[in-house]
């Protein structure tokens, strides 16, 4: 029998999504990573997340995971309003530990993202532009994205490749959730754009501006220098509760 099953959104170009499983980053044994609607096959446990996920996590839960011990949800994106529905005493009912990247949703661990792991923030270069723009790819009509600034897209590229773009800004204008949150690892300036609340459950949240008119912000921009050895410690610490079940 398998030790883990890990899943996540793999059908996407969306680079936060395929980056935030904690495959990527902790040993589990004998694992295997499925994408979210997929069957799991018999295993000791398996491990949802992360990514902004909750809906496919408990149809996966009721209907694809019969055949594990365990289940576990790691760094999902659950909200208040998740929180408060009749799906969310379901999904308690059919996990072990659940955890949330969102900051004090009840009954949830707080768990950041679990892409913040990557090596890849520990050897960070030189910012080589002022400002950045990292756009999400589905969610920017009516952004302003001035020319003559550099700028991405959340779609397509790694995880390599979008660090090494967020880093070359010393200030990140961004509308994308992973956008905000890596930039904020990084050490960067963060000036957010957000296009729902799920930008608004951070710790400590970045500074906000509106999409349409954010260059007079740009002087308002913040770092959050705790961030990525908060978010690690406390991956690191549900990684210990997820191998005692």
């Amino acid at each position: 029998m398998l030790e883990t099953v890990l899943m996540n959104l793999r059908s996407t170009r969306n680079v936060g999504d395929l980056a935030c499983s904690p495959a990527a980053y902790f040993d589990f044994g004998q694992a295997q990573t499925l994408d979210i609607q997929q069957e799991a096959p018999a295993c000791k446990r398996v491990i949802f997340g992360g990514g902004q996920i909750y809906r496919q996590v408990v149809d996966a839960a009721i209907y694809r995971t019969a055949q594990a011990q365990t289940r576990v949800v790691w760094g999902v994106g659950i909200s208040a309003r998740n929180a408060a529905d009749l799906t969310y005493d379901i999904l308690k009912a059919a996990c072990g530990p659940i955890s949330s990247r969102n900051w004090n949703v009840p009954g949830c661990v707080y768990v950041p993202c679990a892409s913040a792991m990557s090596p890849l923030f520990d050897d960070v270069a030189e910012p080589r532009h002022e400002v950045v723009i990292f756009a999400h790819a589905r969610k920017s009509e009516g952004m302003m994205q001035p020319a003559g600034i550099p700028c991405r897209t959340n779609h397509g590229g790694t995880l390599a490749e979008t660090l090494d773009f967020l880093a070359s800004g010393a200030i990140v204008v961004t509308n994308s959730y992973h956008g905000t949150y890596w930039a904020m690892c990084l050490g960067r300036k963060v000036l957010c754009l957000p296009f729902s609340d799920k930008f608004r459950q951070f710790r400590d949240n970045p500074v906000f501006s509106d999409p349409a008119d954010w260059f007079a912000d740009l002087n308002r921009a913040e770092a959050r220098p705790d961030l990525l050895e908060d978010a690690r410690a406390r991956n690191r610490a549900f990684y210990d509760v997820v191998l005692d079940l």
